[in-house]
Formats: C-alpha cells, sequence, structure tokens
C-alpha cells in the first residue's frame, strides 16, 4: 500500500506532540511511503535543521522515498478548483498524479471530503491507526 504523509503529520510526530502521529511514524515499515518534495519543502521552513536531520534517517529507509519530481501543472490546477491553496493542491495533484493510496493528514481542507473522486483516500492519523491496528 502506497501512501503520503501530510507536513502536519511529520512535524507532531517527530516533536512526540501527538500520540496518532508518532504512532504512524513508528509503523511506516509496514508501507510503501512516497514523499513530495513539497512536504520536504514545507517542513525545512518550519522545523530545525537537527529535526530535519530526524526527518532524513526516516527517508533513509529502504520503505521510505522521496520524490524531487514536478508535478504536472493539470494535476494542481485540478486540486486548485477544489478549494485547496497552493500547498495542499501541489500535495493532493501528488498523490492523484503518483497513485498513492491514502494521504494522513489533520489538515482539515484535505479531511472535509477531498478524497471522493479521486484516486486517494484522506485518513486523519488517528482513523489511519484504527483501521491498520497500529
Amino acid at each position: 500500500m502506497r501512501i503520503s504523509l501530510d507536513t502536519n503529520v511529520w512535524i507532531f510526530g517527530l516533536f512526540g506532540s501527538d500520540y496518532f502521529c508518532e504512532k504512524v511514524l513508528r509503523h511506516l515499515h509496514r508501507f510503501q511511503v512516497v514523499v513530495p518534495g513539497q512536504v520536504r519543502k514545507e517542513l525545512n521552513q518550519n522545523i530545525s535543521p537537527e529535526d530535519m536531520n530526524r526527518f532524513y534517517d526516516f527517508v533513509k529507509q529502504p520503505y521510505v522515498q522521496l520524490s524531487y519530481k514536478k508535478v504536472p501543472d493539470v494535476y494542481i490546477t485540478m486540486f486548485e478548483s477544489k478549494g485547496l491553496k497552493k500547498g495542499d493542491a501541489i500535495i493532493g495533484a501528488f498523490a492523484e498524479w503518483k497513485n498513492i493510496d491514502t494521504i494522513v493528514s489533520d489538515n482539515r481542507d484535505f479531511l472535509r471530503g477531498l478524497s471522493a473522486g479521486h484516486y486517494f483516500e484522506v485518513m486523519s492519523p488517528q482513523e489511519f491507526c484504527e483501521r491498520f491496528d497500529l
């Protein structure tokens, strides 16, 4: 199963400020994790270099792939037309483009039902943990 974590899940998991986000990070080895460049960019802008190193420790694992490929504009436009701001639209567009099965996010814009009619499903960290018995 291919999953992607939204920026907030990485931050809350790395800082230990959310039980379910931490749990998701501890169990990444059970999934094929794909990280969009947009998430790496947002993390780099919002956390310290030391915390970025902790993020890269995850990315070095064989079950995690960091993508640097540019998302085609047609996908981004499609998600912007759904009312997502640019960064969120890029993450949604990436998931659609790369056939990601699930985005794990606490972002209310993703969680309010964006996944209907798209390839991917959106779950909160708690929903994800419960569904996969993490």
